[in-house]
């Protein structure tokens, strides 16, 4: 009787460890999530102006995760001049791999362009390069927690020939 209880909490002892090593694997693979946003111009209209943003996301760690569609906002000076659509949509993000999430379209209005980005749009009417951030919000799901991601990336948009 006295080996079916060591027995028992040995094995429950050996399930907890267990346990312990795969959250924190699935923790430290958290922290090492990396994302690269790369925006260009799409169109430019009498009703304003459409940039493409694709979001590159890297997991270098031996752990696969998934996290919610990206939602992206474009700043220009410190300010929000437009973002993206919010989709409920889950990104399966495998162990030493990548995701790649295409043609994220972002419009700005008319209206938007000349009351908040007026010096952006004058840089891109000027046809020169204009300098903006690309900021990539997202939910990194490990299945037992949730944990907030965001990045801000340089960008210079180019005016189309």
């Amino acid at each position: 009787m006295n080996w079916k209880k060591i027995g028992i909490v040995t094995g429950i002892g050996a399930g907890l460890t267990g346990l312990a090593i795969y959250f924190s694997r699935l923790k430290r693979a958290s922290a090492e999530l990396e994302s690269v946003a790369t925006a260009m111009i799409h169109s430019v209209k009498l009703d304003g102006l459409t940039i493409r943003v694709d979001v590159a996301l890297k997991n270098p760690t031996g752990s696969s995760f998934s996290l919610k569609f990206p939602f992206v906002k474009i700043l220009y000076q410190d300010k929000v001049v437009g973002t993206s659509q919010v989709i409920n949509k889950d990104i399966k993000l495998p162990a030493y791999g990548e995701a790649k999430v295409e043609a994220i379209m972002i419009h700005i209005p008319v209206t938007g362009l000349f009351s908040i980005g007026s010096g952006l749009i004058k840089l891109l009417l000027q046809k020169q390069p204009a300098p903006i951030f690309v900021k990539t919000i997202s939910t990194i799901d490990l299945g037992w927690k949730k944990i907030p991601y965001e990045k801000t990336d340089d960008n210079t948009l180019h005016p189309k020939a």
